[in-house]
């Protein structure tokens, strides 16, 4: 009876040491997924911080390019690769016009009377009035469609609310949202930061264009896709993609800001997602 019940309590202990032993694990787990999301997290600030610096430094060759040709950023060994995008080199949704934005669907693969007729709808989309285009939907078209939403009848308050607009498919979303922005203000954008998916929108513009045009651009050396520093930069928007490799895959933050004068705030964050 003894040796059952001293072998009983063995195999109690056995199962305690056990259960402890995995607690231990779990929670070493735990507390390494926290210092590595706390090491990322970190590595993603001080590369925004990085960015602002890049474009505020008043040394011509230390500024970075804003033309969306990557980089690399180092900080407590995290590696961070970072690509700068004036906001002014893209489409802004709420101001380009109609010829801009016909330029784009078609340099996406749309033909004339397809692209037309979307931008119809695109700017039924965010023009206050209740007037239909000749091509365009209104509240009453997207109903007859089944659909839940209608439009705005305002400005996009961001590039992924064009997926809301009839006629727009992921795919062709897809290929054009890299060129589109609503933090411009501008009704055209500036060829010399201008992506290529925005450049393609432009009239005459080919593929061989658009090749050519960005090496032009490359060509003009540690000047190429900077700002010169004696232009003010005050109430310019800029979007900043961030990638981080981790073992699960690229982690991917996109930032947008906007500048200001304020030494104790140089920027302001205007949107902010993970990817």
């Amino acid at each position: 009876m003894f040796l059952a019940y001293a072998l009983a309590g063995v195999g109690l202990l056995a199962a305690i040491a056990v259960s402890f032993l995995s607690m231990s694990n779990t929670s070493y787990r735990l507390s390494h997924n926290v210092l590595q999301v706390a090491q990322t997290e970190a590595a993603m600030d001080a590369a925004i911080t990085r960015a602002v610096l890049g474009l505020l430094d008043p040394r011509p060759e230390r500024r970075w390019r804003v033309d969306g040709v990557p980089q690399e950023f180092t900080f407590a060994d995290v590696k961070v690769r970072i690509a700068i995008q004036d906001e002014l080199g893209r489409i802004d949704l709420n101001h380009a016009d109609r010829s801009l934005l016909t330029g784009l669907f078609q340099s996406a693969g749309l033909g004339v009377v397809a692209a037309s007729g979307l931008v119809d709808k695109l700017l039924d989309w965010r023009d206050a009035g209740q007037g239909r285009r000749p091509s365009g939907a209104k509240e009453p078209e997207y109903r007859a469609a089944g659909l839940a939403h209608a439009p705005r009848n305002g400005p996009f308050q961001s590039v992924e609310e064009l997926k809301l607009v009839m006629g727009m498919t992921p795919e062709l979303f897809r290929r054009i949202q890299t060129a589109l922005t609503v933090y411009s203000g501008r009704q055209f954008l500036d060829p010399q930061f201008a992506p290529p998916e925005a450049l393609a929108a432009l009239p005459g513009a080919n593929r061989d264009a658009v090749a050519s045009a960005i090496a032009l651009r490359n060509s003009q050396g540690a000047r190429a896709g900077i700002i010169d520093p004696g232009i003010p930069l005050r109430g310019r928007a800029f979007g900043i993609r961030l990638e981080i490799e981790q073992a699960h895959g690229v982690l991917t933050r996109e930032v947008v800001i906007r500048l200001t004068d304020q030494p104790a705030q140089p920027y302001w964050v205007l949107s902010w997602r993970n990817r």
